[in-house]
């Protein structure tokens, strides 16, 4: 169905947030390029699919070719902390199974309305404070509040690397790829008109996030 407009309830902060500030999170719609892409990092926003691959860091192939050597990044900067993906019940289906799920949605966004959102990346930044099994439960909570609540699926990813000196190389994050279209029934692979498509859909979602990181 068409979503009405995302209404998400208010959330309880978790006690382990004590003294930390509100901490961000953004956005971005993906959208299909016009004309092709370059051989660059900057490919990454442009499928769902090499987005889904980016941030677990693993390479592979999208509609467009070959992605960037993702997997050299990780290599690098050891940061995955973990990962998975959160959906409503029939998202384990064989056919969304694993890449084939932005795969799938790839191909309907070349087909249909291409200059729609395919899918959105999400970012948003974690508590340097407390335990790491504290970020996967406030990644969870929000993917369950703001995302599945919706009908939608994400795969999320954890970042967050330390260095020897007690400060970050990287500092705690998440990565989530959140469907855009439809995803199952009869407009599968239709966009979703009324989800995220604007700047305040996707801000009642990013402040839903920051009520989470919110001190008590």
């Amino acid at each position: 169905m068409i979503h009405e407009a995302i209404k998400l309830p208010k959330a309880t902060p978790l006690a382990a947030f004590d003294a930390v500030e509100p901490l961000g999170m953004d956005i971005t719609p993906i959208i299909h390029p016009s004309n092709g892409v370059h051989a660059d990092a900057s490919r990454t926003f442009w499928s769902a699919t090499a987005n889904a691959l980016y941030i677990v860091r693993r390479n592979g192939e999208d509609i467009f070719g070959a992605t960037p050597d993702f997997a050299g990044k990780l290599a690098s900067c050891p940061d995955l902390v973990e990962h998975g993906r959160r959906g409503p019940i029939g998202c384990e289906a064989d056919a969304l199974a694993g890449l084939q799920l932005w795969r799938a949605a790839d191909a309907a966004a070349a087909r249909d309305r291409p200059t729609a959102p395919v899918a959105f990346h999400a970012v948003g930044w974690l508590p340097t404070n407390v335990r790491r099994e504290v970020w996967n439960e406030t990644v969870l909570e929000w993917l369950d509040r703001a995302i599945v609540a919706n009908g939608m699926i994400a795969d999320y990813a954890i970042h967050a690397l330390a260095d020897e000196r007690g400060g970050w190389v990287k500092k705690p994050h998440v990565h989530a790829v959140l469907t855009g279209r439809f995803w199952k029934g009869s407009r599968i692979g239709q966009p979703q008109p009324a989800w995220l498509q604007s700047v305040k859909q996707r801000t009642v979602v990013e402040d839903c996030w920051i009520r989470l990181t919110m001190s008590g």
